[in-house]
C-alpha cells in the first residue's frame, strides 16, 4: 500500500473516531476514553521498553504526577498550559530519575521503577497531610467528557506519530541496537546513556500528559487513586500482548484487553488482581513476542512490511570502493597513528596489563601475541574503551583517549571485533552494518547508508545476504558481518580479537585473504591471534606479551625465534 493511500486511510479512521462523541452514549464514550488512554500509555511504554528491553513499572508514577499537576493548577491556568506544564514536569523527573536508574538493568531496573511509584506516592501523601492538611483534592477543571475524549484522541495520534518518527531515526536505531547488545552499541559509537535517557523522557512526557488529561474524570483525587500501581501492570500486559516491538502492537493489545478487564471487573470485582496475574502469565508463556510477533513468524510479508530502517531496497553493488579515511591514510605522514605508553590495568591483586608500551604505524598490521592469560584481550579492551586503564597513556592521532568512554573512542576512529563473535541476531545483515556507520562523524543515513552498507557487505563476501537475519548466519558469515560492521565506522585503527579463531582450514584461508585485502588498502590493524601461520603471513611487526608485560617486539620471524618467547609458550587459546 502506497504512503499517500495509507495516510488517507489513517486520516479517515481518525476523523471517524473524532466523531464518536457526537452519537455515543455515556457508557460507550467512557469506554472510548478507557481505550484511548490505555492505548497512549501502552504505546508510550513500548516506545522506550519495546526496543531497549528495559521493563519499566514507572507508568503509574508519571501518570499520577500528571494527574496531580491538573489537581493543583486548574484554578490558576487554562487547560492547554496545564498540559504543557505536566509534560515539562514529567520530562524533568524522568531525566533526574533516568540519570541514576538507567545505569541499572534487568531485575534491578524493574524493582527500582516499581519502587519509584511508591516513593512518589509517599512524598505526595506526606505533603497533602502535613502541608495541605488534606488527604486529597477536588478538581474543578472546566472541561467535559467529550473534551477529555478529543484531547486523548489527539494525544494518541501524537504518540503513534512520534513513535513512527523515532523508529525511522538514528535514535530509534540506537535503542534497537542497545536492546540487542549494549556492548556492541557502545563500540559502534552510540552514546547509550543519552539515547536511553532521551527515549525515557519522551515516553514519560506522554504518560504524564495522559494523567493530566484524565484527572478531571475523577472530580476528587488522592494519592491512592493517582498512583495506583495496577496501572503499570495493566499497561505492561497490554503492550506485551500486542507486541511491544511493533508500532501498532500496543494498540492491538490495548483494545481487547481493556474490554476483557471491563468484563472481569464487572463480573469478578473481588478477584480481579488474581485474574490479571493469570492473564499476564498466560501471555508471557503463550505469546512471548505478542500477537504481532506471531503474525511475523507465520507471515514473512508482515515482517517486511514492518521494516523500520527507512532505507532503499536496492542499491548498485560496487567493488573497489575508496573510503574517506583511506584517502586520509594515503595523505598522512609517518607519525604513529596509535601510541600506548606504560599502560597498566589490575583486577584486584591480578595485574592483567603491566606497563605496556608500543606504537602502531599507519598502514601496518601489528600482531599482539602471547600465551593464554597474557593480557592481550585486556589490552584491546583498554584501547577500545571497554575498560579504563589504572595508569598510562593512550593516544590516537596524538590525542589522548585513555579515559574516554567506548562510544567516543569509536567515533574518533577505533573499531573492533570481539573474541566471542557479537552480531545483532534479531536484525538483518544490512541493519547490523548500518548500525556501524550511523553514529560517527560524517555518518551516512537514508538511501546513502543503504548503498554504502551493501558495498561493505560485498567487500567482505556477504553479497546477496543483506536482508537475512544475522542470527541465521553460519559462524564464518557472522565473523564477516562483524568485520563489515567494524569497517562501517571507517576506522583509523581496526582491532581484530581472534577474528580467525574457530575457522576450518578453507575458511581460514578466506579469512587471511580478507585481512590481506584490508592491509593492501592501507588499513591500520592490531590483531590478536594464536594462529602462527596467520601471524607470519599478515603481520609487519609483533608485540609479545606474557603475564601482562611485553617481553619482545619486532618482525614475526625474529620474535618467534626469541628464546624468552619460546619459554613463555605460545598457547592455542586466548585469555
Amino acid at each position: 500500500m502506497s504512503k499517500p493511500v495509507t495516510a488517507t486511510l489513517m486520516a479517515i479512521v481518525v476523523a471517524a473516531l473524532a466523531a464518536v462523541p457526537l452519537f455515543a452514549s455515556g457508557y460507550h464514550l467512557a469506554l472510548g476514553i478507557s481505550l484511548l488512554y490505555f492505548t497512549i500509555l501502552a504505546t508510550a511504554w513500548a516506545l522506550f521498553s519495546g526496543p531497549t528491553h528495559y521493563i519499566s513499572l514507572a507508568t503509574a508514577a508519571f501518570f499520577g504526577i500528571g494527574a496531580y499537576t491538573t489537581a493543583v493548577l486548574p484554578d490558576l491556568l487554562p487547560i492547554p498550559l496545564i498540559l504543557l506544564i505536566a509534560a515539562v514536569v514529567g520530562v524533568l523527573i524522568a531525566l533526574v530519575v533516568g540519570l541514576s536508574t538507567l545505569r541499572l538493568s534487568g531485575i534491578y531496573f524493574v524493582i527500582f521503577s516499581f519502587g519509584l511509584t511508591e516513593l512518589i506516592r509517599q512524598l505526595v501523601t506526606w505533603y497533602e497531610v502535613n502541608i495541605n492538611r488534606s488527604v486529597g483534592r477536588y478538581i474543578f477543571a472546566e472541561t467535559t467528557t467529550e473534551g477529555i475524549y478529543w484531547r486523548l484522541l489527539a494525544l494518541a495520534v501524537a504518540v503513534i506519530g512520534v513513535s513512527w518518527l523515532i523508529r525511522h531515526s538514528r535514535l530509534g536505531l540506537a535503542v534497537r541496537v542497545i536492546g540487542q547488545d549494549e556492548t556492541v552499541a557502545r563500540h559502534v559509537g552510540i552514546d547509550t546513556t543519552r539515547a536511553k535517557l532521551a527515549l525515557f523522557a519522551i515516553s514519560a512526557a506522554f504518560m504524564t500528559v495522559t494523567g493530566a488529561i484524565m484527572a478531571p474524570r475523577w472530580t476528587y483525587i488522592d494519592p491512592a487513586i493517582a498512583f495506583n500501581p495496577m496501572i503499570s501492570f495493566e499497561v505492561v500486559i497490554m503492550a506485551l500482548f500486542g507486541g511491544a516491538s511493533a508500532l501498532f502492537g500496543p494498540l492491538l493489545g490495548a483494545v481487547p484487553l481493556v474490554l476483557l478487564f471491563e468484563l472481569l471487573i464487572g463480573s469478578f470485582p473481588n478477584y480481579f488482581s488474581i485474574l490479571l496475574g493469570l492473564v499476564f502469565v498466560l501471555i508471557v508463556y503463550a505469546l512471548p513476542q505478542g500477537v504481532f510477533g506471531l503474525l511475523e513468524a507465520r507471515f514473512p510479508a508482515v515482517r517486511r512490511a514492518a521494516s523500520v530502517t527507512g532505507m532503499s531496497a536496492m542499491a548498485e553493488k560496487i567493488l573497489g570502493v575508496v573510503w574517506p579515511r583511506a584517502a586520509k591514510r594515503e595523505a598522512a605522514g609517518t607519525a604513529p597513528v596509535l601510541q600506548v605508553t606504560t599502560m597498566r590495568k589490575a583486577f584486584g591483586g591480578l595485574v592483567a596489563v603491566d606497563n605496556l608500551s608500543f606504537e602502531l604505524r599507519r598502514g601496518e598490521i601489528l600482531g599482539l601475541i602471547g600465551p593464554n592469560g597474557s593480557g592481550k584481550t585486556t589490552a584491546l579492551n583498554l584501547i577500545s574503551g571497554a575498560i579504563a586503564p589504572d595508569s598510562g597513556d593512550i593516544r590516537l592521532e596524538g590525542r589522548p583517549i585513555a579515559n574516554l568512554p567506548a562510544h567516543r573512542i569509536a567515533q574518533r576512529g577505533v573499531a573492533r571485533t570481539f573474541q566471542l563473535v557479537r552480531v545483532l541476531g534479531a536484525s538483518t545483515c544490512l541493519e547490523n552494518v548500518i548500525a556501524g556507520m550511523a553514529f560517527h562523524s560524517g555518518a551516512s543515513w537514508g538511501a546513502d547508508a543503504d548503498k554504502r552498507a551493501r558495498e561493505l557487505l560485498t567487500r567482505v563476501g556477504l553479497d546477496g545476504k543483506a536482508d537475512m537475519p544475522a542470527g541465521q548466519f553460519t559462524y564464518i558469515d557472522q565473523k564477516r558481518l562483524e568485520l563489515a560492521r567494524a569497517l562501517a565506522l571507517d576506522p583509523d585503527v581496526l582491532l581484530l580479537d581472534e577474528w580467525l579463531a574457530g575457522l576450518n582450514p578453507s575458511e581460514l584461508q578466506v579469512g587471511i585473504a580478507l585481512v590481506k585485502m584490508l592491509r593492501d588498502e592501507g588499513m591500520t590493524i592490531i590483531i590478536v591471534e594464536h594462529m602462527m601461520d596467520a601471524i607470519r603471513s599478515l603481520c609487519d611487526r609483533c608485540v609479545v606479551m606474557s603475564a601482562g608485560a611485553k617481553i619482545a617486539e619486532g618482525p614475526p620471524a625474529t620474535v618467534l625465534a626469541d628464546k624468552e618467547v619460546i619459554r613463555a609458550y605460545l598457547g592455542d587459546a586466548d585469555d
